[in-house]
């Protein structure tokens, strides 16, 4: 055999060894850690006569993490294309639960709403944990007195 034969021969032989894995990784298994929006609709939450409040459900799930701090940025868009935004800040937030988020005098207009939420959960161990949700709805037709909207949030 020529020299250049045993080297080609030898390249391939070597190649052939580092192409078998020696030790083979596992994939991890991720723990249930969410937030996300479990409902959203209208109603008369205030209580002045119009049904043009929205109620945000967000549903906490942490199996296996306590995390220090969640903010919640949410925004509502509204059929026009007007947008509400606003940030909600849960210290200490129970493992299994639900925020509620009464969003006042903001069903204003006919058509689909888009609410769209961007979680950051702090404290996890691993550094911060993005979680995003988003979600439509049509309330009625017919508009509120006009008052400058607010929110609420609880537990």
């Amino acid at each position: 055999m020529r020299t250049t034969e045993i080297r080609y021969l030898l390249v391939l032989a070597l190649s052939m060894v580092v192409l078998v894995p020696i030790v083979s990784a596992q994939p991890r298994i991720a723990s249930v850690e969410s937030i996300y929006i479990a409902d959203a609709y209208y109603a008369d939450l205030d209580e002045d006569g119009y049904e043009d409040d929205i109620k945000i459900l967000l549903e906490f799930s942490f199996e296996s993490i306590e995390p220090i701090r969640v903010d919640l940025n949410i925004w509502v868009e509204l059929p026009s294309g007007l947008m509400y935004a606003f940030r909600v800040s849960v210290y200490r937030a129970p493992a299994q639960s639900t925020l509620n988020i009464d969003c006042i005098d903001m069903a204003t207009e006919s058509g689909w709403y888009t609410v769209t939420m961007i979680a950051s959960v702090m404290g996890t161990g691993a550094g911060r944990l993005f979680i995003t949700d988003q979600l439509e709805f049509d309330p009625p037709t017919g508009t509120g007195p006009g008052i400058i909207p607010k929110v609420d949030a609880y537990f």
